[in-house]
């Protein structure tokens, strides 16, 4: 009887210890679950932020001021294109480039890379002879468009053309 009272002893121990592992991985599962969904709600209103406060430059006019305030606000944004175009001259100052835009189509932007040569912020306000192309005069007036991929809501940059 003795072997007998330790055999039951063993199995019981032994289902124990079985339905406790089974119940941390039932709880791991659902931490994981609930985790992911989680990061996902964070990237939607990240998104949706980040369009709310550049939902001020969609098609609207904006002054030279104004420019470099919001160049001064996203240049270090690694989410966000910059770019300012004085007449021919298109000066790109954030992180990154977005690729596959023309003038009129600012939400047709295929994709965005790292920006390896971004032009000093100092040129926006430089008005020696040699930046006249970068200075962006604070009474200015420029057309302000928002940089979108092609087929999302995803805003991935903002364009200053000069009128």
């Amino acid at each position: 009887m003795d072997n007998a009272q330790k055999a039951i002893m063993i199995g019981v121990g032994l289902f124990i210890t079985i339905i406790v592992i089974a119940a941390v991985m039932l709880i791991t599962g659902m931490g994981q679950d609930m985790l992911q969904s989680g990061q996902q709600q964070v990237s939607n209103i990240s998104a949706s932020l980040q369009a709310q406060l550049t939902s001020d430059f969609d098609g609207t006019t904006v002054t030279g001021a104004q420019v470099i305030t919001a160049v001064k606000r996203y240049y270090q944004d690694d989410t966000m294109a910059i770019y300012v175009i004085n007449g021919t001259n298109q000066k790109s100052y954030g992180k990154i480039n977005a690729t596959g835009y023309a003038k009129g189509t600012y939400d047709q932007v295929t994709s965005v890379a790292a920006n390896n040569s971004p032009e000093k912020v100092g040129t926006l306000t430089d008005t020696s002879a040699a930046n006249t192309a970068n200075y962006v005069p604070n009474s200015a007036k420029y057309k302000a468009n928002i940089l979108k991929i092609k087929g999302t809501n995803d805003v991935v940059g903002i364009c200053f053309e000069k009128d």
